[in-house]
């Protein structure tokens, strides 16, 4: 695959640990300035913090040669998260985990945290993304097989971001840390299911356990009840990448409400016991993330999954990066911009009435013109009983759909078939009158 940018020299080989005396100095006299209340909650932070470092253990490989020398405070810092499918300590009662021996990068994300903005950025990887590795063309999760510094390697052939630490997290530590939290919240407008893995719900707002998060995680075969009938919908890896991204966004928010020093002593044994980091990632790298990602929430992260088109090549099945897309919103990564300002074109959309409520469509309408997309007309839908809003994309425009879901503030993106000359679709349901 041709390298979309210049590849970087070489950084230098750098220390395995990088400790700061200036942030223990400067907490320690946060500390002693404080009075006793905030001095010991201070003081349980720096404890944990600690406790964090010490409890989860490293990756095995030299993965700090890898890696880009730590950012000053304040500037981005980005990650590696690796999800592996290994199956060791995955409990007897989590079913349709499927068994095999050793593992594969079943998620493979790079994340951005800029502190200055208050922003997170997930870039996520599709497993099966073509890549240049040791000389040959191979998806991107074999390079796993050559443990963490093998995927480190072959993201560099996706691009020469600078990956400043590596976190990798296996289905039970997931699941684990999903039930240290107290599950995750999340809502489902129709009954979902997915036989494979196992994941069943009503429609509704559901607090999901571990073992159903995980199960939503590795959903490919993902099915929705819909007008008295299960269908497909985004049954396919981008699809349960997709989910993979809601799931963590809820994941993350609920962590950021912690209930009590006892849940985050909770949440530490978890990471401990399932999560591996790289060498360099201290107590104090720790504290410095901490408190960057204080003004941090869910609705300040932005996510995408890398532009791909299907692609077989001498009988092998492959995704490979769609252009211009990629290219896009791997330099809108690089350069911290939000992607809905560089990645996503524009798309001809048609505004139908599915509430029965006049005027809906032109209400709607006047929203996504005001957003920069055209509007090439409105209609009555074939029914007027729609609950929930539906943005029905054909699958090359399924950005532009959750781009539109965003703006509106409710709905929900799929992809199906459209008018010729129009990109998406809009269903207007009850939810827009809500």
């Amino acid at each position: 695959m041709t390298d979309l940018t210049p590849t970087p020299p070489p950084e230098p080989p750098r220390p395995e640990s990088t400790r700061r005396p200036w942030v223990r100095r400067t907490i320690i006299g946060v500390l002693i300035a404080a009075n006793v209340g905030v001095f010991g909650g201070l003081a349980a932070v720096w404890l944990a913090a600690d406790k964090v470092a010490d409890a989860i253990p490293n990756v095995e490989g030299n993965v700090v040669e890898h890696l880009a020398t730590p950012p000053a405070v304040n500037d981005p810092v980005t990650f590696l998260l690796v999800g592996s499918d290994s199956r060791e300590g995955v409990p007897e009662e989590f079913t349709n985990m499927g068994n095999f021996s050793g593992q594969r990068a079943d998620v493979i994300m790079l994340v951005k945290v800029l502190p200055a903005e208050g922003r997170v950025q997930m870039l996520s990887l599709p497993r099966d993304l073509k890549v240049t590795y040791q000389g040959t063309g191979q998806r991107i999760n074999a390079a796993y097989n050559d443990g963490a510094a093998g995927l480190l390697e072959a993201v560099k052939d996706v691009t020469p971001e600078p990956i400043h630490h590596y976190l990798q997290v296996n289905f039970a530590g997931f699941a684990g840390i999903v039930d240290a939290v107290g599950g995750i919240e999340m809502t489902f407008p129709y009954p979902a299911r997915d036989k494979k893995s196992g994941f069943s719900i009503e429609a509704g707002t559901h607090t999901l356990t571990g073992e159903q998060a995980l199960q939503l995680s590795r959903a490919r075969k993902y099915q929705e009840f819909r007008d008295g009938s299960w269908s497909y919908v985004r049954a396919d890896d981008i699809g349960r990448t997709g989910r993979q991204q809601d799931v963590l966004m809820a994941l993350l928010t609920q962590i950021d409400r912690p209930g009590s020093i006892g849940e985050f002593t909770d949440l530490v044994n978890a990471l401990g016991g399932f999560v591996q980091k790289d060498p360099s990632l201290d107590a104090d790298d720790i504290i410095q993330l901490g408190w960057a990602m204080r003004n941090v929430d869910a609705a300040h992260i932005d996510a995408i999954t890398l532009p791909i088109e299907f692609s077989t090549q001498n009988g092998v099945a492959y995704v490979i990066q769609r252009e211009p897309e990629a290219t896009q919103a791997l330099a809108a990564f690089r350069d911290g911009t939000p992607f809905e300002e560089t990645v996503l074109g524009s798309a001809v959309v048609e505004v139908q009435n599915g509430n029965g409520i006049p005027g809906s469509a032109s209400a709607v309408s006047a929203v996504i013109e005001a957003g920069g997309y055209e509007v090439k007309g409105t209609s009555d839908s074939d029914r007027a009983d729609y609950q929930i809003t539906l943005v029905v994309a054909r699958p090359r425009a399924l950005p532009q759909a959750d781009a539109i879901v965003a703006l509106l503030g409710y709905g929900e993106a799929t992809t199906g078939a459209t008018p010729n000359g129009v990109d998406v679709v809009v269903i207007v349901g009850a939810d827009a009158s809500s």
